[in-house]
């Protein structure tokens, strides 16, 4: 075997470079790495390598980095050390580390979204739209975002993105393509909870009239194919992250499993934020347990006394002289008003602070007291159904569920005197809503503020509408009556109850 085939048969690169930096010849693994078909390609090229006395000289074991175009808008990255000189010029041996360089980079921009979640300690806007920037670092990414699900209402949200002007407006014109028949990526791969390549996706969407609204925004950017990663959490999908590929690339293995890494952290920032929020609001549950009976056992206590004390200096002045006893026993009296009015308003405070009964026992028996307390009172006969799903779902639901059947029913009995009040409360699939419905066989509605105006009905429509519901009261389908119907939009299931 002679010279060159040995040298043909080294796997990495191997070159002989002139004092211009010119190839005079390379191996056939260098070739290979080039891009070149033969190695007979590339003699008298220019080479990618640093070629010069500083470069070749003293330091010639340091291993340096150089770029070598094998394409439109690609190219390689090469790790590459002078060795000695020949007759013809200077050896020099090469490989690629493009994949390497890119995997590098790609964890170090895991490593700085994990440092920004852990100094952000939540999931916010600016921490999304970080992590969407870093991903569109990657070579070949032209746009990325993060979509995640809404708790309160299930409402897509773009919460992080880069790349795209205007990211407002982003949602509505997807929504409306939707409407018009378009099918979303991100119902298909949080449905299915797995990563989707779309390739020529850009082109698809502006030849189908479907996605008409959203023509102009897509056409922002120079983009084709479409990767759409979920995100998980708990093995409940939650969002996903759609990255928007510039013409030419094409995602590969590595990629993929980069988009899927940055899904996972941004999948563990959603958790953690819902956690957290779940625990604050179970502290000031807490909180507003423990205030209400230091209010209940102290100040209310001493308010009490102060009023003990007003009525007994009340009755010392009658035994008083004139004109002195008069004016104490009129104070007095102005201190233990004074104090009723205090010790109410005290009353009402900790009667607010404290847990609704549905929080504390479940909507379906705070329901059943509720109605047995009313029939008690009125001999007004109270059937309920409650669907026993609800009793699991988010106590800020569950309480606002529990004050509009409260505030329905507490109408009917003060301006309709019936002697019946029907209550149903159920749950539906596909979409999730809950509908209420309570109808009363009494009076019936006789103004308009019965259904415009008053406060309670005020309150009960914004309770409604904070679940993007709505609400109607009308008269009964019968000669009597009146109907209140009202449908909300719970919100997911917490993540741990998918695994009971």
């Amino acid at each position: 075997m002679n010279s060159r085939s040995i040298v043909d048969a080294i796997a990495i690169g191997v070159a002989v470079v002139d004092d211009v930096g010119r190839f005079v010849s390379v191996n056939s693994a260098g070739a290979l790495i080039l891009g070149a078909a033969t190695p007979d390609e590339l003699p008298g090229v220019q080479s990618p390598f640093e070629f010069g006395s500083e470069s070749a000289g003293s330091d010639a074991d340091a291993e340096r980095v150089g770029y070598w175009d094998v394409g439109l808008e690609d190219f390689v990255m090469l790790s590459y050390q002078f060795g000695s000189d020949t007759a013809d010029g200077t050896v020099v041996t090469f490989r690629d580390v493009t994949d390497q360089r890119r995997q590098q980079r790609r964890v170090a921009a895991l490593a700085r979204t994990a440092s920004n979640m852990a100094a952000q300690r939540s999931v916010t806007t600016s921490v999304l739209d970080a992590m969407a920037w870093e991903v569109q670092q990657s070579e070949g990414v032209a746009a990325a975002q993060f979509i995640t699900v809404a708790p309160a209402t299930r409402r897509l949200q773009v919460m992080g993105a880069a790349g795209f002007a205007e990211v407002h407006t982003f949602f509505d014109l997807l929504m409306a393509s939707h409407r018009r028949g378009a099918n979303l990526a991100t119902y298909e791969v949080m449905d299915r909870g797995q990563q989707i390549v779309y390739p020529h996706r850009r082109a698809e969407m502006l030849a189908d009239p479907d996605w008409q609204p959203i023509h102009a925004y897509i056409s922002q950017l120079e983009w084709d194919d479409f990767v759409c990663t979920p995100l998980m959490t708990r093995g409940k999908s939650v969002g996903v992250l759609n990255v928007y590929m510039e013409p030419s690339y094409h995602a590969g293995h590595t990629m993929l499993d980069f988009f899927t890494a940055m899904a996972d952290q941004a999948s563990l920032a959603i958790d953690y934020a819902t956690l957290l929020e779940r625990d604050r609001i179970a502290v000031r549950r807490e909180e507003r347990k423990r205030l209400a009976r230091d209010l209940h056992d102290s100040v209310v206590q001493q308010v009490f006394s102060i009023g003990m004390q007003a009525r007994a200096l009340q009755r010392m002045a009658t035994k008083g002289s004139e004109p002195l006893a008069t004016d104490i026993g009129r104070i007095a009296a102005e201190v233990g008003e004074l104090s009723q009015a205090v010790q109410h308003d005290l009353r009402g405070v900790v009667l607010a602070l404290q847990p609704s009964m549905a929080a504390e026992m479940g909507l379906s028996a705070a329901l059943h007291l509720l109605a047995e307390k009313i029939t008690r009172r009125t001999d007004i006969q109270i059937e309920l159904s409650v669907s026993p799903e609800l009793d699991d779902d988010d106590a800020d639901f569950v309480e606002d569920v529990y004050q509009v059947v409260s505030e329905s029913l507490h109408n009917a009995v003060k301006h309709a005197a019936p002697s019946t009040v029907l209550v149903s409360i159920e749950i539906s699939d596909g979409p999730r809503v809950v509908r209420i419905e309570i109808i009363d066989d009494g009076s019936g509605l006789t103004n308009t503020s019965s259904t415009q105006g008053g406060y309670g009905l005020t309150s009960m429509r914004e309770r409604v509408t904070r679940w993007s519901g709505h609400l109607d009261v009308t008269p009964n389908d019968s000669a009597r009556g009146t109907r209140v119907t009202a449908t909300l939009v719970p919100p997911p299931p917490h993540p741990d109850q998918t695994t009971r």
